[in-house]
């Protein structure tokens, strides 16, 4: 129900930052809430990351600053929405926590996220996962949250697939493990060495790349693109003739929805887990651990061309619909 006035909401994206998809998510949520023509959520500390904005962002959270009020509803908002996957000690019943994932890895850091995280799960106003194995994976680890997760997954972007030739592939770089860069550059070089006409691979690195992940790329002719903007993303994902995606797990797959928008086929991991929303007609899965299985997966797709309408998602105006009466509710 909605209320008599306007709710107003505070997003807390200060830590955005680290989760390249996570800033993506808050600025497509807000797109979503201008496209309604309803009162925007007011962003707090969404900024885009550049070098070093994972520790700028880190720095200037609050989270472990000792004397200030972790929770910024003293601003006046009547409710606070904390997008970026981590929640404070004390959020409050008028809150609400989106939940991205439950990875964390072995650094101390994430491993204070995670429990911050846990802490917060328990004490906001609304849980929402952005997938439904998200929020399998939240009762389960938490069984006092049982048929109280809210499922709202990302929105599908209506937009016009290229009609042009599409001339490269495309991966994307990241420091993580589970990115498996190792097995792109891999499977890439047995794909060029392999394949007549093989098309030149573009990497899109904004999460980072080791030193010796970059010789190697750069030794099979690879183009890296380190900082490419939001709309310089978009035009390399509609002129690739395929994504290679090795990854073994994310929280969602933003790029696999990314592809869909442009009907860019993506080669995926038979055994990888990524939520079930993404992964439509588009998708051509690969025994994960063959070098040979990713070449001729890569042939495959490239062969097989655009896939359009993979994907039955809402739109972003309706993923900010959803969270509106969910803000409401809370308020």
């Amino acid at each position: 129900m909605r209320r008599a006035t306007a709710t107003t909401v505070l997003i807390d994206a200060r830590l955005a930052g680290r989760g390249l998809g996570i800033g993506t998510f808050v600025e497509r949520l807000l797109e979503g809430f201008a496209a309604l023509g309803s009162p925007a959520p007011r962003p707090w500390g969404l900024a885009h990351p550049g070098p070093g904005a994972a520790r700028a962002a880190l720095g200037r959270s609050g989270l472990f600053d000792l004397a200030p009020r972790l929770d910024p509803r003293a601003a006046g908002h009547h409710v606070v929405h904390y997008a970026a996957n981590v929640g404070p000690l004390w959020p409050g019943p008028r809150s609400v926590l989106t939940v991205h994932d439950l990875l964390a890895g072995r650094r101390a850091r994430d491993l204070a996220f995670s429990a911050l995280r846990a802490r917060a799960l328990g004490r906001v106003g609304r849980v929402v996962a952005v997938s439904a194995r998200t929020g399998a994976d939240i009762e389960e680890r938490f069984p006092a949250l049982r048929g109280r997760v809210t499922v709202i997954p990302h929105g599908l972007r209506r937009l016009v697939a290229p009609t042009g030739p599409r001339t490269h592939l495309l991966g994307f770089g990241g420091l993580d493990p589970r990115k498996r860069v190792g097995l792109l550059v891999e499977a890439y070089g047995r794909y060029r060495a392999t394949t007549p006409g093989a098309l030149p691979l573009v990497v899109l690195a904004r999460a980072g790349l080791a030193p010796a992940q970059r010789r190697a790329l750069a030794a099979l002719g690879a183009r890296v693109v380190p900082d490419a903007t939001r709309a310089q993303a978009d035009a390399l994902m509609a002129g690739a003739a395929a994504l290679v995606y090795p990854t073994a797990e994310e929280g969602f797959g933003l790029p696999v929805l990314e592809a869909a928008e442009v009907a860019t086929p993506v080669v995926i991991d038979r055994g990888a887990r990524l939520a079930g929303e993404v992964v439509g007609d588009h998708c051509l899965a690969v025994d994960g651990s063959s070098v040979e299985a990713w070449a001729a997966g890569m042939r495959r797709a490239v062969e097989g061309g655009p896939v359009a309408a993979a994907l039955d998602l809402p739109g972003w105006h309706e993923v900010a619909a959803a969270y509106r009466d969910l803000y409401d509710e809370v308020a």
